[in-house]
């Protein structure tokens, strides 16, 4: 590791990058979005531009593991510390998750109807190929 490195518990900061990595077994697009978009005025405040999504394939695609998606972030403030600034948007981000997760029950129905359209796609797929 580069001492223009810092490793966080689910990111990495170089230079004025912060690249955010998150399992997509465990979290969902809609609400790593949701806690980007409810701090999205701190961040601004702080010099901090959020650049995007992006998703990482595993190298074999037979494996059983999960899509690993990455929010990155790019300082563009004019303060000396970039990296102490970015260090401070990982934590925002991850609050704003957590502000924004949504109730268990809420969470419950919207992981069945995801289930319910992947079951009527494949229904559909199988009654393309006449199955």
């Amino acid at each position: 590791m580069s001492t223009s490195e810092i490793t966080l518990p689910y990111g990495k900061i170089t230079d004025k990058k912060l690249v955010m990595n998150f399992s997509a077994y465990d979290i969902d697009l809609p609400v790593i979005a949701s806690g980007i978009r409810e701090r999205s005025d701190v961040l601004r405040e702080l010099g901090v531009a959020f650049s995007g999504f992006g998703t990482e394939v595993p190298e074999k695609v037979t494996q059983q593991n999960p899509a690993t998606v990455k929010a990155y972030f790019e300082y563009v403030g004019t303060q000396s510390d970039a990296k102490v600034i970015l260090k401070r948007a990982y934590h925002l981000v991850w609050g704003g998750m957590i502000e924004e997760f949504p109730d268990l029950i809420d969470w419950a129905q919207a992981k069945a109807d995801l289930s319910n359209l992947t079951y009527a796609q494949a229904e559909v797929l199988r009654a393309r190929r006449g199955e």
